[in-house]
C-alpha cells in the first residue's frame, strides 16, 4: 500500500511542469542584474581577444557600439546582461591622454550618480602587454589616479598583463607593479589564446580563470549570478554558483514537506525543482530544448519503476528510517531534500558536460545521450539514497 502511494506522488502534469520549467529560465535571466565593465588599454594591447575569451557571445565582435564619449565605446548585445566600457586612444600625444583620463572619470562618476545597480561601472580592466619596453612613468602615474579616484567611488582596479608569452618577464613585470603599492584590487597575467612559435611550438593559454576568479571577488553579491552567467573561462565558478543554488533549493523543499507535505501539495515541491533548475540553467547562459528538459524531469521525476531513477528513489523511501512511520500519502522531509539534491547535482553535471564541450545539447537527444542522462540521474539519486540509509 506505501508503495503505491508513494508512486502516486510521480503522477504530475508533465505538459504543464515543462512549460512552468521554461517560464522560468525566461524569468530568471531577465530578474539578471546587468553587468558593466570599463577595459583600458593602448590599441594593440589585446583588448577585444581577452574580452572575447573571458565572455561568451564574442561581445567585442558581435555587440553593438554606441559611443558614450569621443575616446569611449559602450558595447552591448540585446538580452544579453553584459556591457563593455572600451576606452581608445593612449598612444595618442600627451594633451589627449589628459582628455581620455577625464572622459573616464566622468563616465564612471556619470554611472554612478544614476543610483541604480545596473548603470554603475562595477569594474575596470586596466590591459598592459606583458612584455611591453613601453611601461613609462605616465602610465604609472596614471594608473595610480584612476586607482584612487575609482576607490572613492567604489570601483575596483584590476591590471591585466596581457599577451603574456613568456611567464618570466610577465612574473617581473607583475612583481614590480605589486611594488608599486597602487590602490588597485589585484595583478593578473593572462594569454588568452594559445600562441604558436611555428615548428610545433605552442604555448597554452593561461591566467583567464585565475583573472575570473580576481574579477568576481570584487562583485557585490547581486552581480554574482549575472557574472557567472557571461563568463566562460571558469567551470568552477559556474559550479560554486550551482551549488549555492542547490543548497538552498534543499533547504527550501525540506522546509516544505517539514509538515509533513501531503502528497496532494507535492506541486510545491515541483515548484521548488523547477526552479532550481531555471537557475543553474542561467548560470550556463544556456537554451536548453523542451524534448531535454522533459526527458531530464520525466527520469528523474518519472512513475515508480518505469525509470532508472525511479527505482532508486523507491529504494530509498523503502530504507529509510521513519518513512514507514509516516501515514499513506505523506512525503518525508529528508526524502524531499534527497530528491531535490540528487535532481540539482544531476543536472549541474549534464550542464558541465556541455560548458566543456564534451556532448552538445543535441546529443543529449540520442540514445547515447539518453543512456549517459540516466546513468548520471541514477547515480545522484542512489548517492542521496545512501546517505539516508547510512
Amino acid at each position: 500500500m506505501q508503495s503505491n502511494s508513494y508512486g502516486n506522488f510521480w503522477n504530475i502534469d508533465f505538459v504543464g511542469t515543462i512549460s512552468d520549467c521554461f517560464s522560468k529560465i525566461t524569468e530568471s535571466e531577465r530578474n539578471l542584474n546587468r553587468l558593466n565593465i570599463m577595459i583600458i588599454g593602448k590599441s594593440g594591447v589585446g583588448k577585444s581577444t581577452l574580452v572575447n575569451n573571458l565572455f561568451r557571445n564574442d561581445l567585442a565582435r558581435t555587440g553593438g557600439v554606441k559611443p558614450v564619449t569621443k575616446n569611449i565605446n559602450k558595447y552591448s548585445l540585446p538580452n544579453y546582461p553584459l556591457t563593455i566600457y572600451d576606452s581608445q586612444g593612449f598612444e595618442l600625444n600627451k594633451n589627449t591622454q589628459k582628455n581620455i583620463k577625464k572622459q573616464i572619470t566622468d563616465t564612471v562618476h556619470k554611472c554612478l550618480r544614476s543610483g541604480r545597480t545596473d548603470d554603475a561601472i562595477h569594474c575596470i580592466l586596466y590591459c598592459i602587454h606583458a612584455d611591453s619596453t613601453r611601461f613609462e612613468q605616465e602610465e604609472v602615474n596614471f594608473i595610480s589616479d584612476l586607482a584612487n579616484e575609482s576607490s572613492v567611488m567604489r570601483v575596483p582596479v584590476i591590471v591585466v598583463l596581457t599577451q603574456a608569452y613568456a611567464r618570466n618577464y610577465a612574473q617581473q613585470l607583475h612583481n614590480y607593479i605589486l611594488g608599486l603599492n597602487l590602490n588597485i584590487s589585484a595583478v593578473v597575467d593572462v594569454l588568452a589564446e594559445p600562441y604558436s612559435f611555428g615548428y610545433g611550438q605552442l604555448i597554452d593559454r593561461y591566467g583567464l580563470e585565475n583573472l575570473t576568479s580576481e574579477i568576481n571577488k570584487t562583485l557585490n553579491k547581486d552581480l554574482l549570478k549575472t557574472f557567472a552567467n557571461v563568463q566562460k573561462a571558469s567551470a568552477q565558478l559556474k559550479i560554486d554558483q550551482c551549488s549555492a543554488i542547490i543548497k538552498a533549493s534543499v533547504a527550501e523543499a525540506g522546509a516544505a514537506a517539514m509538515t509533513p507535505l501531503p502528497v496532494a501539495d507535492s506541486v510545491i515541491l515541483i515548484g521548488i525543482e523547477t526552479k532550481m533548475l531555471a537557475e543553474i540553467t542561467t548560470v550556463f547562459g544556456t537554451s536548453p530544448s523542451k524534448s531535454f528538459i522533459s526527458m531530464f524531469l520525466s527520469t528523474s521525476l518519472g512513475t515508480t519503476g518505469a525509470t532508472v531513477g525511479g527505482r532508486a528513489l523507491v529504494s530509498a523511501l523503502k530504507l529509510v528510517p521513519g518513512v514507514g512511520s509516516l501515514s499513506a500519502g505523506m512525503i518525508n522531509a529528508s526524502v524531499a531534500m534527497a530528491i531535490t539534491a540528487a535532481m540539482g547535482n544531476a543536472y549541474t553535471q549534464i550542464m558541465l558536460m556541455i560548458f566543456r564541450g564534451e556532448m552538445s545539447a543535441e546529443e543529449l537527444e540520442t540514445q547515447s545521450g539518453m543512456n549517459k542522462l540516466f546513468e548520471l540521474i541514477d547515480e545522484q539519486f542512489i548517492k542521496q539514497k545512501n546517505r539516508l540509509v547510512n
